[in-house]
């Protein structure tokens, strides 16, 4: 079995959409021509999805539930045992630069991470109520400034939900929160949001070694300037050889 390969969430509602899966797996494929790539498509529009090239190893997945958007990598991981470690992205990240995975001794590390903030909180509530042993998110939530200064209070935000992840670590963490309950709770936009709070409570709870490493690629929030960086904008850096960053996430707002 192969020590890592990649999940990506799709959702294709254009043609400029479109664009975006083909491009992160084009990507890929030249910097990991060996390794296995899953596509959970969510919800698209199958008349704008269209594949640019004849991909070799690559499944795509359907999935049945529609919105849930970034905790279905995880479902489906949990019930796929495809690879021993997942790279889980969205399809509007594109890597540049091969990111050496296979000497990764994390059981889990978000890509990016954010600070912990109030955003939303009563709904992130709400959906936690699906977990088993909620309470220990909820008082994380609650008392998401990160006071109290202890690490197994600390919690950071995983920005989109994306990470290096572990198969057997997550099936540790569903055991104790039944994580695949969420794909009831997740069911657009606002949601996923709450997601990525909960998620990163979750990881910082689970390995506490995190709040020393906290992500791959640091804090999203100075990665990139918020929300900028359009495909558009990305394209045309890319046309003209200007992208310097190693990995990099583009804005669409679906």
């Amino acid at each position: 079995m192969d020590s890592f390969g990649f999940i990506i969430t799709r959702h294709v509602n254009s043609e400029t959409t479109n664009k975006y899966w083909n491009h992160s797996i084009k990507l890929l494929k030249t910097l990991y021509p060996n390794r296995k790539i899953i596509i959970i498509d969510d919800n698209s529009n199958q008349n704008y999805v269209k594949s640019e090239f004849d991909y070799k190893n690559i499944e795509i997945i359907k999935s049945e539930f529609k919105g849930a958007g970034e905790i279905l990598p995880y479902y489906y991981f949990l019930k796929n045992k495809y690879f021993e470690n997942a790279v889980i992205l969205h399809d509007s990240v594109f890597f540049h630069k091969r990111i050496p995975f296979e000497l990764l001794n994390h059981n889990v590390v978000p890509l990016w991470y954010f600070n912990p903030d109030k955003e939303n909180v009563e709904n992130s509530l709400r959906i936690v109520q699906q977990l088993k042993n909620n309470y220990i998110i909820q008082k994380k939530i609650t008392h998401n400034d990160n006071v109290i200064g202890l690490p197994q209070d600390k919690w950071f935000g995983c920005f989109g939900s994306q990470s290096y992840i572990n198969h057997n670590f997550l099936l540790k963490i569903n055991e104790k929160y039944g994580i695949v309950n969420l794909t009831q709770s997740i069911k657009n936009r606002s949601d996923r949001c709450c997601l990525e709070r909960i998620i990163g409570c979750i990881f910082f709870t689970e390995n506490a070694k995190l709040c020393k490493v906290k992500a791959l690629f640091g804090d999203i929030m100075s990665y990139q300037k918020w929300g900028e960086s359009t495909f558009d904008k990305y394209i045309e850096n890319f046309n003209k050889g200007n992208v310097k960053k190693s990995v990099v996430k583009v804005w669409t707002g679906r």
